[in-house]
């Protein structure tokens, strides 16, 4: 698909990938970073200081393809920066936890080195390697979010306070005959399990993925992690294979099972 087809235009196409790579971002850093030709945008971005003043895009032109991105859905703006547009319900959805309040909601980028510490203590714990590849993908990429024509990437977060301590991950792959499906990853700190918060996150998920047209939900799991398993099976999911020693695990071939659900 070209960018003229998905975006209208060109330019849109190069804003609106600017701000995916960043994540949050200003529009007028967005406007001094986008060239007025086309150019392939990577971090880090560079100052507009440094750019040819002639190669800038006017703000009259530039806030034309903004207001036309934001009409289409392809970007929101919030607190003063740009954003990826999600295309997820905002609200949020509350758990009481012995007294004490937790908040699911969509994540935003403000929310990533939480979500990835998170990720990363739950996957030293649990021995969850899919969600530790995913922690380190979200780092590298420095975004937690991503939309664009081959996939999305969408985060649920729970949050106590001020700290993120649970999360849901869905993303589609990237071939035309799979897009039926994505993969899922949820997990929640230990010290908040068992009071429906993760059943919480897992009905967000399920929502947002049946209202953008996803039939089946898929993610793999070390056999030796009984407790995701068991968390899974009791929302919905059915084991549908199982690979022998598909992992290492402290000098140990652990077996891996694979788990879907369809949604109605």
């Amino acid at each position: 698909m070209s960018a003229q087809s998905e975006f209208g235009n060109a330019r849109r196409r190069e804003i609106f990938e600017f701000v995916e790579q960043n994540g949050a971002v200003e529009p007028e850093t967005v406007r001094q970073n986008v060239l007025v030709r086309p150019k392939t945008h990577s971090k880090p971005a560079r100052s507009g200081a440094d750019l040819d003043p002639s190669t800038k895009m006017s703000e009259e032109e530039f806030n034309h393809h903004l207001s036309m991105l934001k009409r289409d859905g392809y970007l929101e703006e919030d607190d003063g920066k740009l954003r990826v547009a999600m295309r997820v319900e905002t609200d949020a959805t509350t758990v009481d936890i012995d007294g004490i309040e937790a908040v699911v909601r969509p994540a935003r980028q403000e929310d990533m080195a939480g979500i990835v510490s998170v990720i990363e203590t739950i996957a030293a714990e649990e021995t969850y390697v899919v969600a530790a590849r995913l922690a380190e993908t979200v780092s590298r990429d420095g975004v937690l979010l991503r939309r664009n024509q081959s996939k999305d990437r969408v985060f649920f977060v729970a949050t106590v306070g001020d700290d993120e301590v649970g999360w849901l991950h869905i993303e589609g792959p990237q071939f035309p005959s799979m897009d039926h499906t994505a993969e899922l990853t949820l997990g929640v700190l230990e010290r908040y399990r068992g009071e429906g918060l993760g059943t919480a996150l897992m009905d967000r998920g399920l929502d947002w993925a049946a209202t953008h047209g996803l039939q089946k939900l898929y993610q793999s799991l070390p056999a030796t992690n009984e407790g995701a398993v068991s968390f899974l099976e009791n929302n919905g999911w059915s084991v549908e294979s199982s690979r022998e020693g598909h992992y290492q695990i402290d000098d140990e071939l652990v077996d891996e099972v694979q788990l879907a659900i369809w949604l109605d």
